[in-house]
C-alpha cells in the first residue's frame, strides 16, 4: 500500500485526484496520512472535555449532597425540623421568608458531631463528621423585618445521620 504524506500546501481536491488515479490505474488504494488535527478533531477533543466535566459535576452535586425541602419561616416563632442523611453527607438547608426582609443569620447552638456553615441570610450547609452515625441537633437563629416589626425565628434542627 503506497501512504501520501501531505505537505502543508495540499489541498482537499489535490489529495482526491492522487486517490482517484491510483484507483483507475488498478493500484491499491493510497492511504492518505495528514498529521495536523483537523477542526473535526478539535471538536471531539473539546466535546469529550465537556462531556467528562459535565460527569465529574453531576457526580459530585448529585450524589454528595442533600437537600431539604425549604421551611416556611414565620419570624416571631420556633420552628422544629428532622432530617435523615447518609454518612458523610452534606445538607443544604433553606429558608422561605415569605413576606419578610432577612437581615442576618446567626448559629445559636452549633452541631456536636458535624459543622455548620451560614449559606447567606437564608440557610446554612451542615456537614457530618466523616464516618459518624448517629443523631446531631443544633440551632440558627434568623433576624428580620416582617410588615409588622423587627422579629427573630429560631429554628431547631435534628439530623438523624444513618
Amino acid at each position: 500500500m503506497t501512504q501520501i504524506e501531505l505537505p502543508e500546501v495540499d489541498s482537499a481536491a489535490r489529495v482526491a485526484s492522487r486517490v482517484l488515479r491510483s484507483l483507475e490505474f488498478g493500484e491499491p488504494a493510497s492511504e492518505v496520512m495528514d498529521s495536523r488535527p483537523t477542526a473535526v478533531a478539535w471538536c471531539f477533543v473539546g466535546l469529550s472535555g465537556l462531556c467528562v466535566l459535565a460527569m465529574v459535576g453531576a457526580g459530585i452535586l448529585g450524589s454528595h449532597d442533600c437537600r431539604v425541602a425549604p421551611i416556611p419561616l414565620a419570624l416571631g416563632s420556633q420552628t422544629e425540623v428532622s432530617i435523615a442523611l447518609p454518612a458523610n453527607t452534606p445538607c443544604t438547608i433553606l429558608v422561605q421568608s415569605g413576606s419578610a426582609t432577612l437581615d442576618g443569620l446567626r448559629i445559636e447552638v452549633p452541631p456536636e458531631r458535624g459543622t455548620l456553615t451560614p449559606r447567606g441570610r437564608t440557610g446554612v450547609v451542615y456537614r457530618p463528621r466523616p464516618g459518624f452515625k448517629g443523631a446531631d441537633a443544633f440551632d440558627f437563629l434568623l433576624s428580620g423585618r416582617s410588615p409588622a416589626a423587627y422579629e427573630t425565628a429560631t429554628i431547631r434542627v435534628r439530623a438523624s445521620i444513618n
